[in-house]
């Protein structure tokens, strides 16, 4: 099935584009017509998606959780002609341990680049829309562990309940400027290139089978594009059915 998108002339900055969800992210925008300025840790990840998409693709290595990278990405962005579309989509998610055994370091460095962030990088994104006048969209990339726990995994699901309570305030705050905020939250969906999956654990699924990073990007561009106009402040489950059915806990 052929989906079409039009951003033609768009601006977009899609962060954490190093991984496999960041990567098709960042790939269906361009195929659409935008410049993307994708941004990551991994500088090889990022030269390979700089020769697979061309001149549409401008790359950006760094650390999200430093201010200075931060303010390079929209300085980037400016020097394409003004960021339009903002998706949040880097995040720590190598992130499970005893929740009793964490310290407040790993709490400090998950949520630096799952929520602080993204939090800095969004407001600076809106100050620059509503002082120019602009209209804007950010997509955030959540989990659905920001509606129901993962075992041993509390950071990050913190980091991820904050995401999506930011996505309502910002939502709230500024859609009068014509600025709209949504996010996806994927589940089932390997998130890393070389990650392997285990089959048997999408066979609950209502959907019974794991999701492509290219999934989760068709949805990322619905959210962004015109067809969803009218859509603000929520999280678009893409799970396979996940977070819609009651499943039976598992024996200890």
């Amino acid at each position: 099935m052929q989906i079409q998108f039009d951003f033609s002339d768009k601006v977009v900055v899609v962060t954490g584009a190093s991984g496999a969800i960041g990567s098709a992210i960042a790939k269906r925008f361009c195929e659409a017509g935008a410049r993307v300025v994708a941004t990551g840790r991994n500088r090889d990840a990022l030269a390979g998606l700089r020769d697979t998409l061309g001149a549409h693709c401008d790359v950006l290595a760094g650390d999200i959780a430093d201010d200075g990278h931060r303010s390079e990405i929209l300085a980037r962005a400016a020097g394409h002609g003004g960021l339009d579309i903002l998706i949040n989509n880097a995040g720590l998610t190598q992130t499970k341990k005893p929740t009793d055994t964490a310290t407040l370091d790993e709490f400090d460095e998950i949520i630096a680049v799952n929520l602080r962030a993204t939090y800095a990088l969004s407001l600076d994104a809106i100050r620059g829309w509503t002082a120019s006048g602009r209209s804007g969209a950010i997509v955030n990339v959540s989990s659905p562990g920001a509606q129901r726990a993962h075992r041993n995994n509390a950071i990050y699901d913190v980091s991820k309940g904050g995401m999506d309570a930011l996505t309502r305030c910002l939502a709230a705050d500024f859609g009068h400027h014509g600025i709209r905020v949504n996010a996806i939250a994927p589940a089932q969906i390997p998130h890393s290139h070389t990650l392997t999956v285990d089959p048997a654990a999408a066979r609950g699924l209502p959907l019974p089978r794991h999701g492509s990073a290219d999934e989760a990007a068709l949805a990322v561009l619905f959210l962004a594009s015109d067809a969803a106009s009218f859509v603000t402040g929520h999280v678009l489950p893409v799970d396979g059915g996940l977070l819609a059915q009651l499943r039976v806990p598992a024996a200890a």
